[in-house]
Formats: C-alpha cells, sequence, structure tokens
C-alpha cells in the first residue's frame, strides 16, 4: 500500500485529474455540483465517475464545453440523461460569481457583494482582505493565496471564456 505524500495535498492542489489527485480531484467535483456549491440537479459523483471513466474531462471544467451529443455517447448515459445533464450544466452558467466562488473552494466564509468581480477581488493585497470584517491574518492570507495560484487563475480563464458572469 502506499500513502501518499500529504505535503503535496493541500486546499490548492488536485484542480486537474492526474492519477495522484484522483480521490482529491473527485471531491472537488461533488462539492462543485452539490448544494453548497453550484447545486446542479442530477449531477452527482455518479455524474462525474462517468464523465472520467469516458474520458471527457481532465480539468474541473471541462464539463462546460461538452455537448449534448457528446453527453449522449457516454456509456450509461441515455438521451434523456443527456438531455437533462445539458439543462443543469446550462443551469450552472447562470449563477452568480459568489456562488461560483464558493464551489470553487474560496477559502472561509466571505461575504462577495452583487457589484464585486474577478478582477477587484484578485487584486486585493493581504493586507487588503485583513481590512474586511472577520477577516484575519490567516485567512486573508489564503484569500490572497488563493486568487494568485496558478491553476486557480486558469479555471477563471476558463469561466470567462465561456461567458460565466464576474469572471
Amino acid at each position: 500500500m502506499q500513502v501518499p505524500d500529504a505535503k503535496a495535498f493541500n486546499a490548492l492542489s488536485c484542480w486537474r485529474a492526474t492519477p495522484p489527485c484522483a480521490s482529491q480531484f473527485r471531491a472537488r467535483l461533488a462539492w462543485l455540483s452539490g448544494k453548497q456549491g453550484l447545486a446542479l440537479p442530477g449531477v452527482g459523483p455518479g455524474t462525474w465517475e462517468k464523465l472520467l471513466r469516458a474520458r471527457q474531462m481532465e480539468s474541473l471544467l471541462d464539463w462546460l464545453h461538452l455537448s449534448t451529443a457528446q453527453l449522449n455517447s457516454i456509456p450509461g448515459l441515455g438521451p434523456r440523461s443527456a438531455n437533462s445533464l445539458q439543462q443543469s450544466f446550462s443551469l450552472a452558467r447562470t449563477r452568480p460569481l459568489h456562488v461560483w466562488l464558493r464551489a470553487l473552494g474560496l477559502p472561509g466564509n466571505v461575504e462577495v457583494t452583487a457589484n464585486a468581480d474577478w478582477d477587484s477581488l484578485a487584486n486585493r493585497s493581504t493586507n487588503d482582505w485583513q481590512r474586511q470584517p472577520g477577516i484575519g491574518p490567516r485567512h486573508a492570507a489564503q484569500l490572497h493565496a488563493f486568487f494568485q495560484h496558478p491553476d486557480v487563475i486558469a479555471l477563471r480563464e476558463q469561466l470567462r471564456a465561456a461567458q460565466i458572469a464576474g469572471f
């Protein structure tokens, strides 16, 4: 039995479907689609497993680009399931920025105002974050690290390309 190195995994690791990250990546997907995330009807661990087995996903947001025809071709998904899944994926596109941030794993409980956008949040320094009510030094550092992480920035670019509001 090979035990993974705990130092290699943290809140900012495993944004891609690689063998060492299999468990954490699946947990990210479940969180993303679950009620604490985007609350996507009919999308759960079983759905993600089918997409992963069919090699339709390498990164956390690859599902945004799947067509109904592609979903139809996945073993275990019939036409009705594919249509239902496509509706859920379309619903995700309507979710506001603060819901997307929570779904992506934004650290802590941060109040994101309706007029906030990615750039205004990402441009905050650790000190700027610390000036926000209820945010101490440790949480401020986590927030700053989240917005500056290369994989999170890449996710932002995917969301922007998909024309998700706020990104």
